[in-house]
């Protein structure tokens, strides 16, 4: 650049981002044995129902039952790693936001490090976003379908979900004599029935909470002032998500959230809402959700030109997310490689313990 006669302030660098928040991804959690060295996961899963007690007949032995029925489920992650490359011909670039007379000073291992520690943490938040995309899923479908750029299908999993839990409503909520209330009634009756879990939770998306909030049924039990049926009061989380209050909807109290977060679709590149505008998810507080993770290999570990500069193994406390970190060079040393990988899966164990309505048939 050329050297003028006049001396030039220098602002503070402006970094237009927003780090992923992992609402939906919340409700799944590490248990014991979750996070393992090896392909696949296992789980035995035993089903109780309701039954009851029947008289016996005078003189006849007491009824038979079957209390060891079991189910094992086994599961395989799906494999994310994102990559970075870092040339030796970057470091003689001016750093972002370093004054231009001082950044020659630096020194080059400073500037490596400093863009190694940036692209493992963008990584970390594409692969915090690439999870949260699995909660979306298994949240309104119960199922995943990981695509990739091309909008071809990279991982797919069916957890065979009851088509109950997943109901379209019989005249859409934007339809004049729409039962909202109803609608939601009957499915927390549904996941009751099946889940045997009391659902407590209603995760709206945008179009489909501002029906509801609009809805005259719903807006009369709210101002009954008699009866304290419920109350809207949002108030914006950390999580991402905005809590909007409680209502009773027949024999249950819901927390009702909503969530604006989403994230950029790697075919179209248009933000993508996590939770649909049109849907409405339900789940209760006791609904088992868990998190799995395969640890990712490396017993050789970096190259050793470049161990110093790995971080270890990094753990995200606030989400649970087990990533592994890898640096390696070229044979030159002229280019250095940034490699977060990681393996979790989400794991509905409870499939019948939440749901979701489609608000738009």
């Amino acid at each position: 650049m050329a050297i003028n006669s006049f001396a030039t302030g220098w602002m503070t660098l402006f970094k237009q981002m927003r780090r992923p928040t992992g609402f939906l991804q919340s409700f799944f959690t590490v248990k014991p044995g979750n996070v393992y060295d090896g392909k696949k996961v296992a789980i035995d899963i035993q089903r109780f129902g309701e039954k009851v007690a029947v008289a016996l007949k005078s003189g006849t032995g007491s009824n038979l039952n079957d209390a060891d029925i079991v189910t094992t489920k086994e599961f395989e992650p799906p494999a994310y790693g994102e990559a970075f490359p870092a040339d030796v011909s970057d470091l003689i670039e001016r750093q972002a936001g370093v004054d231009p007379h001082t950044d020659a000073y630096n020194g080059y291992t400073g500037k490596l490090v400093s863009k190694i520690m940036t692209y493992f943490m963008l990584a970390m938040d594409m692969i915090t976003r690439g999870v949260e995309v699995q909660a979306s899923q298994i949240l309104q479908t119960g199922k995943l379908v990981l695509t990739g750029y091309a909008g071809e299908t990279r991982y797919e999993l069916d957890f065979k979900a009851k088509a109950t839990h997943f109901p379209t409503v019989g005249t859409a909520w934007s339809a004049a004599g729409s039962d909202k209330l109803g609608d939601l009634e009957a499915l927390g009756d549904v996941i009751r029935a099946d889940g045997k879990v009391n659902p407590d939770i209603l995760i709206f998306g945008a179009k489909a909470l501002r029906l509801f909030k609009d809805d005259e049924a719903v807006q009369k039990q709210l101002d009954n002032r008699r009866m304290d049926i419920g109350m809207i009061a949002p108030r914006q989380m950390m999580t991402g998500a905005t809590f909007q209050g409680t209502v009773w909807i027949g024999s249950y109290e819901y927390q009702m959230w909503s969530y604006p977060e989403g994230y950029e679709d790697p075919q179209t590149g248009d933000f993508t809402k996590y939770v649909e505008d049109d849907n409405v998810i339900m789940l209760s507080s006791n609904t088992r959700f868990d998190r799995t993770s395969a640890r990712v290999p490396l017993p050789l570990g970096p190259d050793p030109r470049v161990a110093a500069l790995v971080p270890g193994r990094l753990v995200d406390r606030s989400i649970d997310l087990d990533v592994t970190p890898n640096l390696w060079c070229t044979p030159s040393g002229e280019q250095i490689m940034a490699d977060l990988k990681s393996k979790p899966l989400l794991v509905p164990v409870q499939i019948d313990g939440f749901g979701c309505l489609n608000t738009q048939p």
